[in-house]
């Protein structure tokens, strides 16, 4: 081998560790992304959730089957695609102690941990006592003792405090100031965020029922920012019919990216939360699926894993050339090697 050919070969493999995208993410941001993830589905169509009751409707069919969200190959599949897509974070939907949900909960921190996966996960309270009667100290010890002490390594963290949030419920959980005020308590030893649409969140992830134009993204006090890639919840009896680019023709999902980018280029952009991975009912998906007209739709996954790609702030013009001269190296090499075997042939 000549010492050319040997530079050249060490410039390629430089070149290519330098468009690892978990390598130049981890070394040039500090911006988190992560997503929202539904828990609480059944295996097989007419199930739990897979149109299951006429506030149930789904339209949309993942790649994978009606799957159960137990089910342990389907969430190594789901976190397979979540290391592709450089997630750093989930917020699970969960609905109470001992609930089908808390179990699925359990399975997915197990993988994680055991399988050693790089990725956080966190607890998303939902309104799950329709009494509107929420005892949040219990609440916060379960969630502490089942999740946080046996996965302190994989249980996300806010300001050095494990993160629990709310999902804004105007009927009981999160409609009272005196809850809010007693969720957020300090003494709780938890960083706590109200996430949704309501006006008194920390975190705006979802758009406000019955608006025609889709919202932009909006920048918290903690430098959190939600994407929304979709929504239409008009399969659903009582919905309020609210749709945004419900066949992706509008570009809102790169419109909620290109906003979010320019955020992150005039703020400190800390964290990206994504609504939602599989929430299916509302059809905000990017989890790969077949619509209803028999199409794979792959668009807002691969556009998710663009975005999340460019999201620092150099990577967006360092990528494309480092990718060019790397394939011009690869297209050399490839060319020195037909070349030596020509020769060989020859002799």
């Amino acid at each position: 081998m000549t010492a050319r050919f040997a530079a050249v070969m060490i410039f390629v493999i430089l070149a290519c560790s330098m468009l690892s995208t978990r390598q130049v993410l981890a070394s040039t941001s500090n911006v988190k992304t992560g997503l929202y993830y539904y828990v609480w589905y059944g295996e097989g169509l007419g199930g739990r959730y897979w149109n299951d009751s006429d506030n149930n409707v789904v339209v949309d069919r993942p790649l994978l089957g009606f799957y159960s969200s137990q089910n342990t190959s389907v969430i190594r599949q789901h976190l397979k695609w979540f290391e592709e897509l450089n997630i750093n974070f989930l917020i699970i939907s969960w609905w109470g102690p001992n609930s089908y949900e808390d179990n699925s909960t359990k399975t997915i921190f197990s993988i994680v941990k055991d399988n050693g996966y790089p990725i956080k996960i966190a607890i998303m309270v939902e309104a799950f006592n329709w009494s509107g009667i929420y005892d949040f100290k219990a609440i916060y010890e379960y969630i502490n003792t089942t999740y946080v002490v046996p996965y302190g390594s994989i249980y996300m963290r806010l300001d050095s405090l494990p993160l629990v949030c709310f999902f804004n419920d105007n009927i009981n959980m999160t409609k009272t100031e005196e809850n809010r005020t007693a969720l957020r308590s300090s003494a709780t030893g938890f960083s706590a965020r109200i996430v949704g649409h309501s006006d008194y969140v920390d975190w705006y992830a979802w758009p406000i029922a019955g608006h025609s134009e889709a919202p932009k993204p909006k920048l918290s006090g903690d430098g959190y920012v939600g994407i929304l890639p979709r929504y239409d919840d008009t399969h659903q009896r009582n919905s309020t019919s609210t749709m945004y680019d419900v066949n992706y023709t509008d570009g809102l999902l790169d419109k909620q990216w290109n906003e979010t980018l320019r955020l992150e280029n005039e703020s400190a952009v800390n964290y990206v939360g994504i609504y939602s991975w599989n929430e299916y009912r509302e059809r905000s998906q990017i989890e790969p699926f077949i619509g209803p007209d028999g199409a794979y739709t792959l668009k807002p996954f691969s556009e998710t894993y663009y975005y999340i790609r460019i999201l620092p702030e150099f990577t967006s013009f360092i990528i494309l050339p480092l990718f060019i001269i790397a394939t011009l190296l690869s297209a050399i090499l490839l060319r020195k090697r037909k070349h030596l075997s020509a020769k060989k042939l020859s002799e």
